[in-house]
């Protein structure tokens, strides 16, 4: 969990020097946030969760550790067609 005020402004690098495992969090809202994924890390939280659709809140709730996701057994469901369990 970070110890330091997420917002929309903070951009990913930050993130990733704040708590480390954060983006493996945000993976779980969406793939693009995973750590593999070429995102520059100048990008910002608000900038990717728009981009992507996603309410801001819910995305800095899950970067700041307060909302975990874990997907069914399966797949998510969701429309990235993957059928990870990590999203």
């Amino acid at each position: 969990m970070t110890t330091a005020a997420v917002t929309a402004d903070t951009s990913l690098a930050a993130l990733d020097r704040l708590d480390p495992s954060a983006r493996q969090r945000l993976a779980t809202l969406h793939p693009v946030f995973s750590p593999a994924q070429a995102l520059p890390g100048e990008a910002s939280l608000g900038a990717v969760a728009e981009a992507v659709g996603l309410p801001l809140a819910a995305v800095l709730a899950t970067a700041g550790g307060a909302i975990r996701v874990e997907a069914p057994e399966g797949g998510c469901g969701c429309s990235c067609g993957t059928g990870q369990t990590t999203h």
